[in-house]
């Protein structure tokens, strides 16, 4: 008799954890999640069965992998977890399967193990429906089953109430959307960031082959050091975003966005995790921070390395703004879709590229829905195509990469973004003169005038420069084109001898894309944010 793998993971995570449409329910149902598949669980749920030191192999990011002596222990611990976790949790759907293997396991039969669950997922659609214990209440705002009181008590999860220092000292947690914060003329959006690492797969996969002919005592700590580094470095990446952005608190307010009291006197923290397990992360925001946010995270988390393997981390993130009454699920699978849209821009981008260099590229997406994003992204982003065959967004936008990808990728660089919201608000700001207007009150019409900008976009090149030149605003160009895009001689910049410059530039696939379009877009729903003592125009070279 050999030794049995046991594979425990929750399935349809997303599809639980945002059901309903507040977000305490959602961070609860992602603690449910962490609670399901750890320890501290199993060894309440299946006691007799379970002992942490010697059974557990890894745990985190929704999914647990252990080892036990007999093929009935291994059962009869999936029976126990997998029916107390049925009857305390309605909705949750929690797998597990377990693999035979020889007098003592290998790398390859994780892997199999693996592949086992998936076949078992892969039917239950069509095989089984789950069941009811009975007469069960209905939750109005979920449509779904109520959790049960056990002994007439809601059931517990410990981790719930946890945090891992994320809010700083001084602020209070969101429970509310609405308490994430709010902004001038009361604005009511909020930024879902969905953020993913790239290539985890092909690490684990290559500790397997770097590794895999070690003991399997050895193997075994191998990966669980190598699942707690990458849950520790995700999480502390996590921690120090939010300390840039309570940096950046001042009486009360970020920029123009107004943060809101709680009872205690203290300001609302602007940010808000929702999920954080593993490299599988997702968390919340008032609206005009998320893109920053995200940024920043990725930036941080660039710089940490993995305690195994000794590389440093990728990612991608997706965005989605929204308005707070917006279906949440709904939103956060756009976030997912746009995070899944920067990843297939890295692949792409990174084609040619030898593996090391393309596994450390890292990207960001994002989407404001202005009441179109049920269609779906990629049906919204057909109608960004021109008139004349050209696109008016420019994302994608990487966000720090080896030098080689950022010299070729040089037009998508990140702070080309932040160096044209820059410009737009320094020409249409009644705050200070600029370049291009020397009263206040030009340069509030000014603002109008860019705005109106957008609608030139969607018609064309030609269109562009026409407009441009009739409203006498035609070094804009030329100040976007500063350092990043093309060099540029900005001491033309209201002569009146200024060349022509392209408003639309082309990127590495092929397209022709606005130069102004994206900022135009976000020029009221955009705070930018930088890391401490940094200026706007360098804020995004973090990471590089």
């Amino acid at each position: 008799m050999g030794k049995n793998l046991v594979i425990v993971e929750v399935s349809q995570k997303q599809t639980y954890i945002f059901s309903s449409n507040k977000l305490r329910d959602n961070i609860s149902r992602s603690a449910v999640i962490a609670y399901v598949t750890s320890a501290e669980y199993f060894g309440e749920a299946a006691a007799g069965y379970y002992e942490k030191e010697q059974n557990e192999v890894y745990c985190g990011g929704g999914h647990a992998i252990l080892q036990f002596d007999d093929a009935e222990q291994a059962k009869g611990f999936i029976r126990a977890v997998t029916l107390d976790a049925k009857k305390r949790f309605p909705g949750l759907e929690l797998f597990a399967t377990v693999h035979e293997c020889g007098q003592e396991p290998a790398a390859r039969d994780i892997f199999l193990l693996i592949q086992k669950l998936e076949r078992k997922k892969s039917v239950r659609r069509a095989s089984f429906a789950q069941g009811s214990f009975g007469v069960e209440a209905i939750d109005p705002s979920t449509r779904s089953v109520k959790e049960p009181k056990i002994n007439g008590k809601k059931a517990v999860v410990p981790s719930l109430e946890k945090d891992f220092g994320e809010i700083p000292q001084g602020f209070a947690k969101a429970w509310e959307f609405e308490n994430l914060g709010a902004s001038k003329n009361e604005s009511s959006f909020i930024a879902v960031v969905h953020v993913d690492g790239n290539a985890m797969g092909k690490r684990v996969e290559q500790i397997r082959e770097q590794y895999g002919e070690k003991p399997w005592t050895e193997y075994r700590e191998i990966l669980k050091k190598f699942s707690e580094s990458i849950d520790q470095d995700f999480k502390s990446a996590f921690v120090e975003l939010c300390q840039v952005v309570a940096e950046k608190v001042h009486d009360g307010k970020i920029g123009e966005i107004e943060l809101k009291t709680a009872q205690n006197g203290n300001y609302y923290f602007p940010v808000r995790r929702v999920i954080t397990e593993g490299d599988d992360i997702c968390f919340v925001t008032e609206g005009r921070i998320g893109i920053e946010c995200a940024r920043i995270f990725i930036q941080i988390l660039s710089k940490k390395t993995n305690q195994v393997d000794g590389n440093n981390y990728a990612a991608a993130a997706g965005v989605a703004i929204v308005h707070q009454k917006y279906p949440f699920y709904i939103a956060y699978k756009h976030a997912e879709m746009l995070c899944s849209n920067a990843k297939k821009y890295i692949a792409n981008a990174t084609a040619d590229m030898d593996g090391a260099d393309a596994s450390n590229v890292c990207a960001i997406d994002w989407h404001i829905d202005f009441g179109e994003l049920e269609e779906g992204i990629e049906e919204v982003r057909e109608k960004y195509r021109t008139a004349d065959g050209g696109r008016m967004e420019l994302r994608p936008y990487v966000i720090c990469g080896p030098d080689s990808f950022m010299k070729k990728e040089r037009v998508r660089d990140y702070r080309n973004f932040l160096n044209v919201m820059k410009v737009l608000d320094d020409t249409a700001s009644a705050r200070r003169k600029s370049a291009l207007a020397s009263t206040a009150k030009d340069a509030a019409y000014a603002r109008g005038k860019i705005k109106q900008l957008r609608e030139y976009i969607r018609q064309g090149e030609t269109a562009v420069w026409n407009y441009l030149r009739a409203n006498r605003i035609e070094d804009l160009v030329l100040l976007c084109y500063k350092g990043i895009y093309a060099d540029a001689d900005t001491s033309l910049i209201g002569t009146g001898q200024g060349q022509q410059r392209e408003t639309f530039i082309q990127t590495s696939d092929g397209e022709r894309r606005s130069i102004f379009f994206d900022a135009i877009e976000m020029m009221d729903t955009f705070e930018p944010l930088g890391f401490a003592g940094d200026t706007l125009e360098n804020a995004g070279q973090g990471g590089m």
